[in-house]
């Protein structure tokens, strides 16, 4: 039951989860059409002459930061700028459209879909083995982009601010320096370790995101994990976000 007011985020939803999802999706377009718009202005107006900063350049910066943009030299070329933001437009069309699906076509509950696989994304906030499901989806997906960005770095390369050009990054799987970096990760200045730091998160998300969709589709009577607590079911989404803020401080 609702219990705070219509103007706390997602509270229209709270029981509607085919809303609720389509409300996320919509969230994605928007951010994405903000991605390539913004990033075809700031291309239009750039001067490779004049620092990012001085231009504010966000985007280009971030673009730059994976050496997109640049040549290995780290001389400005523009390459593939203008493609990804016209894929970020597009995108955005296609995460729309499935927002505007969800949100007029769809089923207002996932649970009354007739795909069988849909119904187990229905959101039970009182019900621990229903979120720890859908949590183990987040975490894969999270694991794998970073694999996918360990995988960029050394196969494409990103940009290494200390010799100012774009070098391809091979990671440093050191699990002693993995743990003591989690502590004081402002101080890293090897890409290396950056890229180890990585690479064990996105085996310790995909492992863990295994791990909890099983023990979510797991029956009660058969769960030999011990037995949930109100406290378990009802602080998972901010576990979620304390490990993998804690986590994030390894890269």
């Amino acid at each position: 039951d609702v219990t705070y007011g219509w103007w706390a985020a997602n509270s229209v939803v709270t029981n509607r989860s085919g809303r609720f999802i389509a409300s996320h999706i919509g969230h994605t377009g928007l951010i994405c059409f903000a991605a390539g718009g913004s990033t075809l202005w700031e291309l239009a107006r750039y001067n490779p002459e004049i620092p990012m900063g001085h231009q504010s350049s966000l985007f280009l910066a971030h673009l730059a930061s994976i050496g997109i943009g640049f040549d290995e030299a780290g001389v400005w070329t523009g390459a593939g700028v203008a493609t990804i933001a016209i894929f970020h437009l597009i995108f955005s069309m296609v995460y729309g459209g499935g927002g505007l699906l969800h949100g007029v076509l769809f089923d207002e509950k996932v649970e009354d879909s007739e795909v069988l696989q849909a119904q187990k994304f229905k959101l039970e906030w009182n019900n621990p083995d229903n979120q720890t499901f859908i949590l183990g989806h987040h975490l894969i997906f999270m694991g794998v982009a970073c694999a996918w960005f360990v995988e960029w770095a050394r196969i494409h390369g990103i940009y290494d601010p200390a010799l100012g050009a774009v070098r391809q990054v091979n990671y440093n799987l050191d699990l002693s320096m993995i743990w003591q970096r989690q502590f004081d990760f402002i101080t890293i200045e090897s890409l290396e370790d950056v890229m180890g730091g990585h690479a064990f998160l996105a085996f310790a998300e995909i492992t863990g995101g295994a791990f909890h969709i099983i023990a979510g589709s797991t029956p009660r009577e058969d769960k030999k994990l011990g037995e949930w607590s109100k406290f378990k079911g009802a602080e998972l989404l901010s576990a979620e976000a304390v490990l993998s803020w804690s986590l994030a401080g390894i890269g």
